[in-house]
């Protein structure tokens, strides 16, 4: 079988487009959903931003989240996104996001044993 990559134009319904409101002072936006949106100086550099988006989206919604104990006992969970990669921290009184850091390639798993206070929880099997 012979396999070929080639652009494609997929129609999306409901996106919204929503137009800079003075020349040159803001980006033109597409959205998709809450989430998902492009921006770009035009709006076919926005449309572009919001294509690259749903690729990416489609590359990490199968990533399993990876999981570490922090020096002072509280758990962390790394989770791949779209836009990046989001840690929480969790304690006995809640959760909370600690950071939200760009896209490279390693995975949630290699993010979290990059950190030198954080030590990996392996998943069961």
């Amino acid at each position: 079988m012979s396999v070929s990559v080639e652009t494609v134009s997929i129609p999306l319904p409901n996106i919204a487009v929503q137009r800079p409101s003075r020349v040159g002072s803001e980006l033109w936006r597409v959205t998709l959903s809450r989430f998902m949106f492009g921006r770009g100086k035009t709006l076919k550099a926005a449309k572009a931003e919001l294509a690259r988006q749903i690729a990416v989206a489609t590359e990490t919604v199968n990533v399993e989240p990876a999981f570490a104990r922090d020096d002072d006992g509280s758990l962390i969970v790394a989770i791949d996104r779209p836009w990046g990669v989001e840690e929480y921290r969790i304690t006995d009184d809640g959760f909370k996001n600690v950071g939200t850091y760009d896209r490279d390639t390693r995975t949630p798993a290699e993010w979290l044993a990059a950190t030198h206070h954080y030590t990996p929880v392996p998943p069961r099997r």
